[in-house]
C-alpha cells in the first residue's frame, strides 16, 4: 500500500487544526512522506498533497511559512505543488522559483507576468534561463530585472533581449558593464552603443570586436542623431544645450562638420555653444557675430577656426533663421560681402583677430555695431 494510505487520516486531522505547531508537523511529514528526490507521486497523491500545501500556506504567522518553505524548498518538487508555492507571496516563493527545475517556461513566464517585480527577480536569477523566459524578463521594464538578467551568465538571450538590454543601457550607467560582458553581443550592437558608454569600456569595446574607423564614425553621427532628436524640444534652453554640449565634447564630436548639420536640425542654441567651444568665445559674443548685418565677423571667425569656404556659406545661410528677428532671406549683396570679407584674409591674420576678441570682447562688440550695410533699394 502506498504510504499515503497509512499517513492520510494523520494528515488531514494535522490540516484542519489551526495551530502553528500543527502546521509545521503536516509539512514535516509531507515533506519526509513525498518531497524526496526518490520518490514519485501519482496523480491523486499530487492533488492530495496540493491541497493540503494550500491549508497549510494560510497561516498568516511568518516564521511558520518560512519555516515550511525551507521544507519544500526542493528542486524537484511536483509541478503542482511548486506553482502553488510559486504564486505565492514572495516571502515563499523565491527559494523555488529561484531553483526549482519542475516549472516550465510557460511557468515562468506567466508568473513574470501576472506577479511582483520581486518575483520577476527571483525568476532572472535562476541557475539556467531560456531565451523566452528571458524576453519575459526584460520587457518587463524593471531596471532591477534588466540588471539581474544581464549579470546572470547562465541566463540565454536571444537578439530581442540583447537590443532591449543595449538601449536601456544607453541611459543606464549601471547596466553597461554587464551588457557589454555578454557572450551574446555582436559587433553591430556593440558599435550601436560605443558612444554611450564610460571610455574603458569603449576601450574594451575595440579589443574584443576590432571595430573599425569608419564603423564607429558612422555610429557617431547616428548617436549625435539620436541624442539631439531625444532633446529637441529642449533646443531653445541654453542649459539643456549646454549638457548636451558636454557629451559631445567628451566624445571629441563638435567638429566643423557638425555645425551645418546642428542648424538643419534646428538646433540653433547647441549651434551657438558648439561655435564658442570651438572659438573659445563667450556664447553671448558668438550670438552678437551671428546677428551681426553683413557676416564680417563671421566671415572672420569661419576664417580663424579653419573653415573652409563651402562651409562658411551653409553656415551663413542656416544661421539666419537663428537670428533675433529669424531672417530666413538673404540679400545677393550681403553674402557677397560675406565672401569677400572671407576671401581677403589669410588664416594667420584671421587668428590674429581672434585672440583680440578672446582679450577684449568688448572690441569685438564696438566693431559689430559700427558695421554698417547700405541700404538695399
Amino acid at each position: 500500500m502506498s504510504p499515503i494510505m497509512d499517513e492520510l487520516p494523520t494528515l488531514f486531522e494535522l490540516a484542519r487544526e489551526r495551530s502553528d505547531s500543527s502546521r509545521l508537523r503536516l509539512a514535516s511529514k509531507l515533506s519526509e512522506l513525498f518531497l524526496a528526490e526518490d520518490v514519485g507521486l501519482t496523480k491523486r497523491e499530487e492533488e492530495m498533497v496540493n491541497e493540503l500545501i494550500t491549508l497549510l500556506l494560510s497561516t498568516e504567522n511568518v516564521s511558520v511559512r518560512h519555516e515550511m518553505v525551507q521544507k519544500f524548498a526542493n528542486k524537484n518538487m511536483p509541478r503542482k505543488i511548486a506553482l502553488s508555492l510559486a504564486n505565492s507571496t514572495n516571502d515563499i516563493a523565491h527559494t523555488v522559483l529561484r531553483s526549482c527545475e519542475t516549472l516550465t517556461d510557460d511557468d515562468l513566464i506567466t508568473i513574470v507576468n501576472t506577479q511582483s517585480t520581486d518575483h520577476a527577480c527571483s525568476v532572472a536569477m535562476r541557475r539556467s534561463i531560456n531565451e523566452a523566459v528571458a524576453d519575459a524578463l526584460v520587457t518587463t521594464g524593471s531596471l532591477r530585472v534588466m540588471q539581474i538578467v544581464a549579470e546572470n551568465l547562465g541566463a540565454k538571450l536571444s537578439p530581442k533581449a540583447v537590443s532591449i538590454l543595449a538601449e536601456t543601457a544607453r541611459l543606464v550607467q549601471s547596466l553597461q558593464r554587464p551588457v557589454m560582458q555578454r557572450p551574446e553581443l555582436t559587433p553591430d550592437v556593440a558599435a550601436k552603443l560605443y558612444w554611450w558608454i564610460a571610455q574603458d569600456l569603449r576601450r574594451h569595446i575595440v579589443e574584443r570586436f576590432c571595430l573599425s574607423p569608419s564603423a564607429l564614425d558612422s555610429a557617431l553621427g547616428k548617436a549625435i542623431e539620436q541624442k539631439l532628436n531625444e532633446h529637441i524640444f529642449e533646443r531653445h534652453d541654453d542649459g539643456a544645450m549646454g549638457k548636451i554640449a558636454d557629451w559631445l565634447e567628451e566624445r571629441n564630436a563638435i567638429t566643423l562638420s557638425l555645425l551645418p548639420r546642428l542648424l538643419r536640425m534646428g538646433h540653433f542654441r547647441l549651434f551657438s555653444i558648439s561655435l564658442s567651444r570651438l572659438a573659445i568665445l563667450d556664447v553671448s559674443l558668438i550670438d552678437a557675430i551671428i546677428n551681426e548685418k553683413g557676416g564680417r565677423m563671421l566671415a572672420v571667425l569661419c576664417r580663424a577656426i579653419g573653415m573652409e569656404k563651402s562651409g562658411l556659406v551653409s553656415i551663413f545661410l542656416l544661421s539666419r533663421a537663428a537670428r533675433e528677428h529669424n531672417e530666413t532671406v538673404v540679400h545677393p549683396r550681403e553674402l557677397t560681402t560675406t565672401m569677400t570679407a572671407y576671401d581677403r584674409l589669410s588664416q594667420e591674420t584671421a587668428q590674429d583677430m581672434l585672440r583680440t576678441w578672446r582679450r577684449n570682447p568688448e572690441y569685438l562688440l564696438q566693431r559689430i555695431e559700427a558695421v554698417k550695410i547700405e541700404p538695399v533699394d
